[in-house]
């Protein structure tokens, strides 16, 4: 007999457990990057590309590295990994009340945490296409997007209550939002299939690595994350040289609303994506992702234009990562999307671990020469796009059609 999912009713109880689940892991990880020079972590003086170091160490280590190595675990295991890891999350919050040192965080923030995503993120974004078919591009959407909202909204809760309470009553606090939140999550999620109708997956499928198309959005996928983070790491800072007399709370609006506008975005491009080609709609995110970094990042100079900028960028900055599945799936089936994607996983690993601290450093060689960043980070993602081309024409060499 035929399983259709419903596609809405019960799903969409779902897709809130796993927005609320998104936002309060992989959310968190957009939050350290607007106070890591926050005056309450009482360390020396350290110059910006060191900051930027633990944090592309962080995000990858919770982004990549652990989700890669669980993603065909969980998919034969199922859900109660999402209880393991929820604990383990709060429990590595709690213990950043009593860290003091910045060793401290990067062993918390990075492979603690980073197991803990291990256990939730690849389950979260999966679950909806149990749940739904027709609406399955925009709830997955959903749950990606919850990490810009949870990015977002933490940036200024989390900012303001360092601020004001200083860090170890910061972190109690929300270390007892994260625990309720994950607790009427827990109860929103449930799966549809059972264990014995889970697939077997193909851990690794060597013959990718002869096939052009595979190398073509494979160095897609390396350019672009170069260019990727430097905006997200460096806004704040760029926002407090333009403006000196800015409020702290007012120097990290700007990635808040870079998150929030990431938020919508990567829930759209999904519809995108189905309207006009996963393919082509990975490539004018890219394009257009380099593009204003070249022409808006460049030439902007007062709060308004800064917020513009971080609006603009965020829509479509963080498009292929949601795309990056369906554009998988596009180029090579769905029955190859496990060991693909683990495969892809390799070439985002140079720009997660370099791409804002080489920003970082032409920032510091040319004396604080913002243009040269934004042009670095900018022209690095529009040659993602032009890479890209030979995949998509590859297998379908008409121009005007949706691939």
């Amino acid at each position: 007999m035929l399983d259709v999912p419903p596609d809405g009713g019960r799903g969409w109880v779902v897709v809130l457990g796993c927005v609320i689940f998104s936002a309060a892991t992989v959310g968190w990880g957009y939050v350290f990057r607007t106070i890591l020079p926050d005056p309450c972590f009482s360390i020396a003086p350290v110059v910006l590309t060191t900051h930027q170091v633990w944090g592309v160490t962080e995000e990858y280590l919770k982004n990549h590295v652990f989700p890669d190595a669980s993603d065909s675990v969980l998919s034969t295991l199922g859900s109660p990994f999402l209880a393991a890891g929820a604990i383990i999350w709060t429990i590595s919050m709690l213990a950043c009340i009593f860290a003091t040192k910045l060793w401290h965080f990067f062993v918390i923030m990075g492979p603690v945490q980073g197991i803990a995503n291990a256990l939730v993120f690849p389950l979260i974004v999966a679950l909806p296409a149990q749940w739904f078919l027709r609406h399955r591009a925009l709830a997955t959407g959903i749950v990606v997007a919850g990490s810009s909202i949870g990015g977002a909204v933490s940036s200024l809760i989390f900012g303001v209550m360092l601020n004001s309470l200083g860090l170890k009553k910061s972190f109690a606090i929300y270390t007892a939002m994260d625990g309720a939140l994950f607790v009427a999550a827990y109860f929103m999620i449930s799966e549809r299939r059972k264990p014995s109708q889970r697939k077997p997956i193909v851990w690794f499928d060597k013959s990718f690595f002869t096939d052009p198309v595979f190398w073509s959005l494979g160095g897609c996928f390396f350019f672009t994350v170069f260019g990727y983070l430097s905006p997200v790491f460096f806004l704040p800072t760029f926002a407090q040289e333009k403006l000196p007399n800015l409020s702290p709370l007012l120097s990290i609006l700007p990635v808040a609303m870079l998150n929030f506008s990431a938020a919508t975005g990567r829930t759209l491009v999904g519809l995108l994506g189905d309207r006009i080609g996963p393919v082509n709609a990975l490539w004018s995110a890219i394009m257009l992702s380099g593009l204003i970094q070249m022409l808006v990042w460049s030439f902007v100079s007062t709060y308004a234009g800064i917020m513009v900028f971080g609006i603009m960028y965020g829509f479509v900055c963080g498009c292929f990562l949601s795309l990056s599945p369906a554009v998988a799936s596009q180029l090579y089936g769905s029955s190859r999307l496990a060991g693909l994607s683990g495969l892809l996983l390799m070439f985002n690993l140079p720009g997660n671990s370099a791409g804002a601290p080489i920003g970082g450093a032409i920032l510091s060689a040319t004396g604080g020469n913002w243009l040269a960043v934004s042009l670095y980070s900018g022209s690095l993602q529009i040659i993602g796009a032009t890479v890209l081309l030979y995949a998509r024409f590859k297998r379908e060499p008409k121009i005007f059609t949706v691939y």
